[in-house]
C-alpha cells in the first residue's frame, strides 16, 4: 500500500500511523478536531560497519472528518489504498447502542463506495460466554450488551458488499496504552510505578489473553495486505498475536522491573464489582463481562501467527513503565 486513511487517534490509530510511516506509507489521519501535526519521526539504522544512519520519515497528514458523515469521510478517504477504522465511543453500553452501528455503516459505505477495503479492531467481547479458548472458528457467545453490539457489528460487515476484515486483540498494553482503555495500565502497572499495590476487578491467578498494541497495529497492517485482490464483499475474521499470562504474572513482572517488593494484586470479588457498578458506570460495564475476568479467556494463534511475530507481554509492560 501505498497511501492510508486511519479515522481516529488514539492508542491504537497512533501506532498504525506510526508504523506505516516508518514503511514509507503516506499517511492520512482523520479526526473530528483535525488533529495537531506531529513533528517529522527520525529513525536510526545500523549498517553492516555498525554506523548509525538516519533516515526522515514523513509525518502523517491531519485532517478533519466526522466518522459517521459520508461525505466528510469520502473525502477523506479519496486516493487511499485502505482504510483503519479506529474510532471508538466511550465505555458504556448505551453509548455504543446508540453510535457504533452509524459509526461502522459510514466507514462501509465509504469503503465499498470508494472500492478499496477497510479494517478494524474487535475485541473479544463477542465470545465472552466461551468455555473454550477463542479461535477465528469460534461461535458468538456474548454474555452482555457490549457483546451483542460487537456480534451484531461483525455480522453486519459479514453482510455489507465492502470488503474488510476485523482483527481482535486481547486486553491491551504497549508504548501508546492509554489508562483509560488498558486495563492492565490502570490496575497493575500505574498502582505499582507510584508506589501503590496492583487491584484488579478480575481472579488474578487464571489466564488472561494480552495482546501489545504494536502487535494489533501489525497484525492490522497485514490484514489489509491479505485484502488486496480477494472477491468485493468479502469479509475476513482474524485474531492479533496473544499471550495469556496471568494478571499475578503481570504484576509480579512489574515488581521485579522497578525493582520494588512484589506485592499479590488485590483481586476484587464480581460480587464487589458489580457493588460498585451500582455507582460507577465503568465497574457497571466491567462487571457485566464477568467471564472475561473471573475465568480463562485464552487467544489462541491465528492466521496472521506466521507473519506477525508475538510481543513478549513482558515487553509490553516495559514500554509502558
Amino acid at each position: 500500500m501505498t497511501t492510508a486513511l486511519i479515522i481516529g487517534n488514539g492508542q491504537i490509530g497512533a501506532e498504525i500511523a506510526a508504523q506505516l510511516s516508518q514503511a514509507g506509507t503516506t499517511v492520512r489521519i482523520a479526526t473530528r478536531s483535525g488533529g495537531v501535526p506531529a513533528a517529522p519521526r527520525s529513525h536510526s539504522t545500523q549498517t553492516e560497519a555498525g554506523a548509525a544512519a538516519t533516515a526522515t520519515v514523513a509525518a502523517p497528514t491531519h485532517i478533519k472528518a466526522d466518522a459517521s458523515d459520508r461525505e466528510q469521510l469520502i473525502e477523506a478517504a479519496r486516493g487511499v489504498d485502505v482504510i483503519f477504522a479506529c474510532a471508538h465511543a466511550a465505555y458504556d453500553s448505551r453509548v455504543w447502542e446508540r453510535v457504533l452501528p452509524g459509526l461502522d455503516a459510514a466507514v462501509l459505505d465509504t469503503a465499498a463506495e470508494l472500492g478499496i477495503p477497510v479494517v478494524f479492531p474487535e475485541s473479544v467481547y463477542a465470545f465472552a460466554g466461551l468455555d473454550q479458548p477463542i479461535t477465528e472458528d469460534s461461535p458468538f457467545a456474548p454474555v452482555d450488551d457490549k457483546g451483542r453490539i460487537r456480534q451484531r457489528l461483525l455480522e453486519a460487515r459479514t453482510a455489507h458488499p465492502a470488503t474488510s476484515a476485523s482483527v481482535i486483540a486481547g486486553d491491551l498494553l504497549g508504548r501508546t496504552a492509554e489508562p483509560k482503555t488498558s486495563v492492565v495500565r490502570l490496575c497493575i502497572t500505574e498502582p505499582i510505578a507510584h508506589g501503590r499495590r496492583a487491584f484488579v476487578p478480575a481472579r488474578a491467578d487464571v489466564a488472561h489473553g494480552i495482546t501489545v498494541i504494536a502487535d494489533l497495529a501489525a497484525a492490522m497492517i497485514r490484514a489489509a495486505e491479505l485484502l488486496a485482490g480477494v472477491p468485493a464483499g468479502t469479509h475476513k475474521l482474524l485474531l492479533a498475536p496473544a499471550s495469556n499470562p496471568t494478571l499475578a504474572e503481570i504484576a509480579e513482572f512489574t515488581h521485579s522491573e522497578l525493582g520494588s517488593r512484589a506485592k499479590h494484586p488485590l483481586a476484587l470479588p464480581h460480587w464487589v464489582i458489580r457493588a460498585i457498578g451500582l455507582f460507577d458506570r465503568s465497574m457497571y460495564e466491567v462487571g457485566q463481562l464477568g467471564p472475561i475476568w473471573y475465568e480463562p479467556c485464552v487467544i489462541e494463534p491465528g492466521t496472521l501467527g506466521d507473519s506477525v511475530p508475538t510481543t513478549d507481554w513482558r515487553d509490553g509492560v516495559r514500554q509502558m513503565l
